[in-house]
């Protein structure tokens, strides 16, 4: 069985769609919250995450912990589970993919990266040329890219971003995103937006 981590945001969704795209059977989505029920850096909470799963007609599996409990519930779902290989969309951090690989090799899961080492550039523009639509959702508080909370992500968008010196797939953080249709959804995910809210280090817009 395959399996998939899942954010929600444009490069776990990318990650998934190259994955489909080169005829893999993608069985669940992973989906981690804190113990809030909320995705940490993105901000939404399950029932976006909900939301986008009836729209992708793809079975969703919940994990909740907090940041020192992410490893042993990882391990709980993948044992769960009985998977054989599971897809990150991580990009360049190496110490991260480090660390993925040492917890997959404890419950013998094969990690799978299908976005790694490309240039973050092209990635987001395959993302958007695939046919994808996505919002920022989390901005970075210290960045002062609060006017983008709510924009869909777009060409134009990536050029600015590119011109403050902003990473344009923000795999350094700087800003996430929530996919709401593309070709991999049945249906666009249907939804709100709601207050901007700070959290931690970042800004981000609710979706209702």
């Amino acid at each position: 069985m395959i399996v998939a981590m899942w954010s929600g945001g444009k490069d776990s969704c990318l990650a998934v769609h190259r994955m489909l795209r080169n005829g893999n059977e993608v069985s669940k989505l992973i989906c981690m919250l804190d113990e809030d029920n909320q995705s940490r850096a993105h901000g939404f909470y399950k029932i976006a995450l909900e939301r986008q799963l009836k729209a992708l007609q793809i079975d969703g599996v919940f994990g909740n912990s907090s940041w020192e409990g992410y490893k042993s519930e990882f391990k709980r779902l993948m044992n769960g589970l009985k998977a054989e290989k599971v897809v990150f969309g991580d990009i360049f951090l190496e110490e991260h993919r480090v660390w993925l690989e040492q917890v997959c090799d404890e419950v013998n899961v094969e990690p799978v990266f299908p976005l790694w080492k490309e240039d973050t550039e092209k990635l987001a523009r395959e993302f958007l040329s695939e046919g994808y639509t996505a919002y920022i959702v989390s901005v970075r508080k210290d960045l002062g890219l609060d006017e983008y909370l709510g924009r869909k992500f777009s060409d134009e968008i990536i050029d600015e971003l590119m011109s403050l010196g902003v990473d344009p797939c923000g795999e350094l953080g700087e800003f996430h995103t929530f996919v709401t249709d593309g070709p991999m959804f049945v249906k666009p995910v249907e939804f709100e937006f709601g207050n901007v809210v700070e959290r931690e280090k970042y800004k981000q817009i609710q979706i209702l």
